[in-house]
């Protein structure tokens, strides 16, 4: 493929690549998650405020062709793209070139699950934009990023092992019927890049390895494994979700760590497979550190 020169974008996290790229131009359409997702980007990164003023404008302009992992065909149509990229895993975030107008060759699926995953999209969108240089630099600062949280971590000689229960809203909807599980017998265990954060963190996921997207399990898996650590994300802070605490569900205070209170709620999504990540690996070093006093 050549240098793209009108990109469509229906991924927040390849937009976020694009942006720290540079290549605001060549992108002419996006989806509606795609410019809080850079936003989130430049807050979390500190960026310098003459980039931001460089590129985001433009990506507020742009014409908004969805909601991820859905799109709309006929106004992606209408843009005349020469590449569409996607990103998601499994089903999520997959489209049909023909369906959007293109070749089978324009539209480029990323789909990122871990940090080597993330390196590697990096530099594909780095030759595809002709900017190798640019991508190699955005690994450096990633690198960099991460060695500095890291350097305020505190080693326990054994390692907790930690549970990360993701999208804590689905089981809790207050209607029955938008519930996707029965949250007495099965839990979400988040993945992508959650297991590898949680052991750069001190800690060892727990019923999910790296690789992995999330898994469904039993009340009686999480009996069995006994984690010393729990910890939650509700997508969207749902207040559904807040009203069952763990004490309160049927078999979570049998937990040793229900029990000595190493319950966290995280405020980051750290299973999203995005530059955002240092948000999140911050957030767990500081909460297992905390934990790491209370418990030497």
């Amino acid at each position: 493929m050549n240098t793209p020169q009108r990109i469509v974008s229906l991924s927040p996290n390849v937009s976020m690549m694009l942006f720290a790229l540079e290549a605001d131009e060549a992108v002419v359409g996006r989806t509606e998650h795609c410019l809080p997702a850079i936003e989130q980007y430049v807050t979390v990164w500190n960026m310098p405020e003459s980039r931001v003023a460089q590129g985001l404008p433009h990506w507020r302009e742009l014409p908004v062709v969805g909601v991820w992992p859905l799109a709309d065909a006929e106004p992606v149509k209408a843009l005349r793209p020469d590449a569409i990229l996607t990103s998601g895993s499994g089903p999520f975030g997959v489209h049909d070139a023909r369906t959007l107008g293109v070749a089978d060759d324009a539209v480029l699926h990323f789909d990122t699950r871990t940090f080597d995953d993330l390196e590697k999209h990096i530099r594909q969108l780095g030759a595809l934009l002709g900017k190798p240089e640019a991508a190699a630099a955005i690994i450096e600062q990633i690198t960099a990023r991460r060695n500095d949280i890291l350097a305020r971590r505190v080693r326990l000689p054994v390692a907790p092992n930690a549970l990360f229960e993701y999208c804590v809203c689905t089981q809790y909807d207050d209607d029955p019927e938008r519930r996707v599980a029965n949250p007495a017998q099965t839990i979400l265990v988040g993945g992508h890049l959650a297991p590898e954060l949680i052991r750069l963190s001190g800690g060892e996921p727990l019923l999910m390895q790296p690789g992995e997207t999330a898994k469904w399990v039993t009340i009686d898996d999480i009996r069995g494994a006994q984690p010393d650590v729990v910890l939650q994300y509700d997508c969207h802070g749902c207040p559904a979700a807040g009203k069952h605490p763990v004490r309160t569900r049927q078999g979570w205070s049998e937990l040793a760590a229900v029990d000595r209170d190493a319950v966290y709620t995280l405020q980051e999504n750290i299973s999203n497979p995005n530059l955002c990540f240092p948000a999140g690996l911050e957030e767990l070093v500081n909460l297992l550190n905390t934990y790491a006093a209370q418990n030497p």
